[in-house]
């Protein structure tokens, strides 16, 4: 089988296994765009064999993905504010958006009625006092 490889050489399957063990729970359905990395037999073979619907958006149309457009949009916005605050190189962008995104599965979202993602996903009240 074909494997697709994604950043830090991760393949879809690493990533879908990860989060079906991590949440208890089965994927059933893969959106992504229409890039060739998701969209090819191979891709299309392994979510028929594995009973995974795969939808794509149309191209050229971010609308379609709007919540994660949103959630890229927060995440830069806080990337920058936090470099421009500490007066930091543009090296230490890695950092600061894998902080970010720290600081997002801590804080409410309107998505989740009374819990943070990190309390959804895990099922533990996390733990803020070192922030």
């Amino acid at each position: 089988m074909t494997k697709y490889v994604l950043e830090n050489s991760f393949t879809v399957h690493d990533v879908l296994a990860m989060l079906e063990r991590q949440s208890g729970l089965k994927v059933r359905r893969l959106r992504s765009d229409n890039g060739s990395e998701f969209v090819n037999d191979a891709m299309n073979t392994f979510c028929r064999r594995n009973g995974i619907i795969h939808e794509t958006t149309i191209p050229y149309t971010p609308e379609q993905n709007g919540i994660a457009e949103q959630a890229i949009t927060v995440f830069f916005k806080m990337v920058r504010s936090m470099l421009y605050t500490a007066n930091v190189s543009l090296r230490y962008w890695g950092e600061a958006f894998s902080y970010a995104v720290y600081i997002r599965s801590l804080s409410a979202t309107t998505g989740l009625d009374g819990v943070v993602p990190y309390e959804a996903w895990t099922g533990h009240k996390p733990d803020v006092s070192h922030l």
